[in-house]
């Protein structure tokens, strides 16, 4: 009979889940059949399993996995197989985004250790106090939580006076150093333990007793013996099966060392099995903390994030309804928040002033800025400040309330009901008069950046907007729009886009503008925000 009979198995075949969602599939007396079809044993619900894939069953004593006419194939360690006999540690894929590892429920599991200890009593305790451990891991997400009943497990599993626990950061440092019992005396010297060294550096259980390479610390703090634990985690390469390696990468996270006083207290074998036992599952537990702390902080980011974006929707507010000209505007950040901001507001007098502006750089600090000048532009609106005046003003208050050095690009009208415009253009995209006739007039920048340069100061032009006419004002996310082979969008493909829109109402003309960038993109996302106000002239 050969040695990889039945009887060789040391428990029962266990298949873990490679690089998919799926769940753990343990092999009894019966065969399995996997596939998509509900009336198999293991349902898969993936589109590149077939109905009914393949089938695994014991054959005279030997594991056989047989396909079923699969489409998709089924392999074992990467070569295709009809028919084959796993082992353990070998990787079965179903298809190429479907994979299992074959494995046993031996004493990988610290329950599996416990329940196979030769001595009777200390074999009762362990299981004792595993299950124990067991329930406690199972209800623990807090990653402080699952570290104090860890190490409580490994002193209580050995009967030590005192354990320590640490966890690495990524640059291999300590990020963290648990004791047992709590309120332990200084344990800096954790941190630079040899005895955690060698146990993390080479991935092995180390055992310290008397004369057996106790370091001074030991000898000073009164300890008999030691034993450490590497922290190992196995990380398997994720992406599709053809890309996907078979070979599992382990990760060290950190340790666990234990100590006894009592002279002469070494640590038995069964202890040292049991130990690296729920280190092997502590180490699990951890991570799974750890993946679930990090999660819950991106949550509550994105949270965040999302809220900051409601709020800064809410700051660009829907343009004012005036007698004399029809107003519509739009913003779309390219991250959750972002930089470009719109205004149009009516001043005391009954003019009304528009502006499209633009702050260097992208995402929460940007959209810091944009939000404080929104604001100031709303204050000078209200108060009737000449509009001469306005961009200085700006200028001034983001000079004084800007550490980072970022400035502002903007672009500002001030349209009066007889149709007498002033413009202002502060570094920003050209502004784009489309008269009625078809004719294009562009306002190039009158004056600098805004925010940045002492001293500076802004021209203004003035123009005569007749009924009919209208002005675009836009931010380089419309102009920057690249296209597959690395072409522009540029101020030409806005002429070419508004040439044949004489006429056309603000949000026909946004819509056309926002299309035509987006065409000339074939459609790929913008990579910076996108924002344009459009105003026609009504008399």
């Amino acid at each position: 009979m050969s040695r990889h009979k039945r009887e060789s198995w040391a428990s029962r075949p266990l298949l873990e889940p490679v690089d998919h969602g799926g769940q753990r599939v343990r092999v009894g007396d019966e065969s399995l059949r996997f596939g998509r079809d509900p009336g198999c044993d293991v349902v898969i619900p993936d589109l590149t399993v077939s109905r009914r894939h393949a089938r695994l069953f014991w054959d005279d004593g030997e594991l056989a996995l047989e396909d079923l006419g699969s489409s998709g194939g089924t392999f074992l360690n990467g070569e295709r197989v009809q028919r084959a006999n796993p082992r353990r540690g070998d990787v079965i894929r179903l298809g190429p985004r479907v994979g299992y590892r074959v494995d046993v429920e031996a004493a990988s599991s610290t329950l599996g250790a416990a329940a196979q200890q030769s001595g009777q009593g200390e074999g009762v305790r362990h299981l004792q106090v595993l299950l124990e451990v067991a329930r406690a891991l199972n209800a623990a997400t807090v990653l402080e939580e699952v570290l104090d009943i860890v190490l409580q497990a490994a002193v209580r599993l050995v009967g030590s006076d005192r354990g320590y626990l640490v966890l690495l950061g990524g640059d291999g440092g300590r990020s963290a150093v648990v004791s047992y019992p709590p309120g332990s005396a200084e344990t800096t010297w954790v941190a630079q333990s040899s005895i955690l060294d060698r146990a993390i550096g080479g991935r092995e259980t180390v055992v310290v007793g008397p004369g057996d390479g106790q370091s001074k610390s030991m000898v000073a703090r009164g300890i008999s013996s030691a034993l450490a634990a590497p922290l190992l985690v196995a990380r398997h390469p994720m992406g599709r099966g053809k890309d996907a390696s078979f070979v599992a990468t382990l990760e060290v996270i950190g340790g666990i060392l234990v100590e006894r006083r009592q002279a002469g207290a070494v640590f038995s074998r069964d202890e040292l099995a049991v130990f690296e036992s729920l280190a092997a599952d502590a180490a699990l537990a951890i991570d799974s903390a750890r993946l679930y702390r990090e999660t819950r902080d991106k949550a509550k980011i994105e949270h965040e994030m999302a809220l900051a974006r409601t709020i800064q929707a809410a700051m660009l507010r829907e343009p004012p309804q005036v007698s004399f000209a029809e107003i519509h505007a739009l913003s779309q950040p390219a991250r959750s928040v972002g930089g470009d901001l719109y205004f149009a507001g009516v001043r005391p007098d009954g003019a009304v002033v528009t502006a499209v502006g633009d702050v260097s750089g992208k995402g929460v600090a940007a959209a810091l800025i944009m939000a404080m000048a929104q604001g100031l532009l709303a204050l000078v609106t209200d108060l009737g400040l000449p509009f001469g005046e306005m961009v200085s003003a700006l200028d001034r208050n983001l000079a004084t309330f800007n550490p980072g050095n970022r400035f502002l690009t903007l672009g500002a009208c001030l349209l009066h009901p007889d149709g007498h415009l002033a413009a202002v253009n502060g570094g920003h995209c050209p502004l784009v008069v489309v008269r009625r006739d078809g004719r294009l007039e562009t306002v190039d920048p009158t004056g600098p950046v805004i925010g940045l340069l002492p001293g500076a100061h802004w021209g203004r032009s003035d123009l005569t907007l007749e009924r009919g006419d209208a002005i675009v004002s836009f931010s380089d996310g419309i102009t920057e729009s690249f296209s597959p082979t690395d072409v522009e969008f540029g101020i030409e493909g806005v002429h070419r886009t508004l040439e044949g829109l004489a006429g056309a109402s603000p949000a026909e003309t946004g819509r056309a503008l926002l299309d035509a960038a987006a065409a000339h993109r074939e459609g790929r996302e913008a990579q910076d925000d996108v924002t344009l106000l459009v105003v026609k002239y009504t008399g």
